[in-house]
């Protein structure tokens, strides 16, 4: 059975799917996870403390109650650092570095460098 359209309907079938009527929708951009820190060097006396400062950014319609970063010392015998990112200075002279790394991206880390004198 071969059944044939009225003209008028081909013409607003052709009409309602002619290309260029649709607007494309843009493509979400992928979320690129990043991580900075401040200060990024600094010098301190032996024994002496440093707040550090990370920041992030969140993926679009979400917030953490708590910012996802952990905080380290590179160098053994480098000093201690808080969960909250206050550094203190070891009793030796050297120079060391302070990293913070983002826990929900964990490839997604700054390093910051400490020099003792």
């Amino acid at each position: 059975m071969n059944r044939l359209l009225p003209a008028t309907a081909m013409l607003f079938m052709l009409a309602c799917n002619a290309p260029g009527d649709a607007v494309p929708t843009k493509p979400a951009e992928p979320f690129r996870p990043t991580l900075s820190l401040r200060p990024v060097a600094v010098s301190l006396a032996k024994g002496a403390t440093q707040a550090f400062q990370a920041e992030i950014n969140y993926p679009e319609g979400m917030r953490y109650l708590k910012q996802p970063v952990a905080w380290s010392v590179v160098e053994a015998g480098g000093g201690a650092i808080s969960g909250a990112g206050v550094y203190t200075a070891p009793d030796a002279v050297g120079t060391y570095h302070v990293q913070v790394k983002r826990e929900d991206f964990p490839e997604v880390t700054a390093t910051a460098t400490v020099m003792v004198k």
